[in-house]
């Protein structure tokens, strides 16, 4: 049966959006305000280690941001800071798509405590992302290659 305009043209139209919708949610699109960056620590309540990204949620219990030195100065122009917002609720946070995340897999558990600098996407959905954290044990993985786009304050 041979396409018809009818069926190409929604088609192709719909094959666009979707991958619009996969840029910009991936953070390709996005652009991360690196002059507030956001500490979140607290427990890990779910964990997902497939592409595009890993991502873990956090029940966020810390409310004031210790003494702690991230040296990340190609990425964070800001001072961190802890969202009244956050304490208490559980937060997303998509971590660099790189092999340094993705190895996490079988150290990351339910329960595990971390810290986690987050840079938060100026642009809807408003993802927070990040290649910083401290896993339970102490040990800090930091990816100082970054694969977005950084941006000094939301306009």
């Amino acid at each position: 049966m041979p396409l018809s305009r009818r069926t190409i043209v929604p088609a192709l139209a719909l094959i666009l959006l979707s991958a619009g919708a996969v840029l910009a949610h991936h953070g390709y699109t996005g652009q991360y305000d690196t002059s507030r960056p956001i500490l979140l620590g607290g427990s890990v309540t779910r964990t997902t280690f497939a592409p595009p990204h890993p991502v873990i949620s956090v029940r966020v219990d810390l409310a004031e941001v210790p003494a702690l030195d991230v040296d990340r100065p190609d990425e964070i122009t800001g001072r961190l800071t802890v969202r009244p917002e956050d304490v208490g609720a559980v937060r997303e946070i998509e971590l660099s798509p790189v092999r340094d995340f993705f190895n996490l897999s079988e150290r990351i558990r339910i329960g595990d405590r971390v810290m986690v600098v987050a840079l938060m996407n100026c642009r809807p959905p408003h993802q927070l992302r990040s290649s910083w954290i401290q896993l339970s044990d102490g040990e800090i993985i930091s990816y100082t290659r970054g694969l977005h786009q950084r941006a000094d304050g939301c306009g």
